[in-house]
């Protein structure tokens, strides 16, 4: 949509692996990280790399980035030149939709919101912008081959 920053996502195979491996590895509690990359001038966002955060909240029903790991991954996505262009959690034992929690404290409407359900085997990644009322479904694919 034009009030987005970007229209589409392209994500590498080994970003969105590293999400679900990320999500698994956390159960029973959610997991939280970020995706960083550049728009391209087409208006396509490409994540480079994914930044994996602590969740400080340690609870299966939500998530708060933990500070110093929220901290060292914007510094370094600084540093690259990137910016953030999703975030991404899990969802331990619901599907892949935003609770009403996940829309009161969305991070940003300029980013996509990713959120892996581990309900169903293999779990399931869904995209989403997230308003305070509402949300729609964003556009992305996986793309071969790994992440910078």
């Amino acid at each position: 949509m034009a009030e987005n920053r970007f229209c589409r996502l392209r994500i590498p195979r080994s970003v969105y692996e590293g999400m679900i491996w990320h999500a698994l590895a956390e159960q029973p509690l959610e997991c939280c990280g970020l995706l960083a990359g550049v728009i391209r001038d087409d208006g396509i966002g490409e994540v480079r790399l994914r930044y994996p955060l602590l969740n400080a909240a340690a609870s299966p029903v939500e998530f708060e980035s933990e500070p110093q790991s929220h901290f060292s991954a914007d510094r370094d996505i600084r540093r690259q030149g990137w910016e953030v262009l999703a975030v991404y959690h899990s969802h331990p034992t619901s599907g892949p939709l935003p609770s009403r929690k996940d829309l009161e404290r969305s991070w940003s409407v300029d980013v996509v919101n990713f959120i892996v359900s581990l309900a169903t085997s293999p779990p399931t990644v869904r995209g989403w912008w997230l308003k305070k009322e509402t949300y729609y479904e964003a556009e992305w694919t996986i793309t071969p081959g790994r992440a910078v």
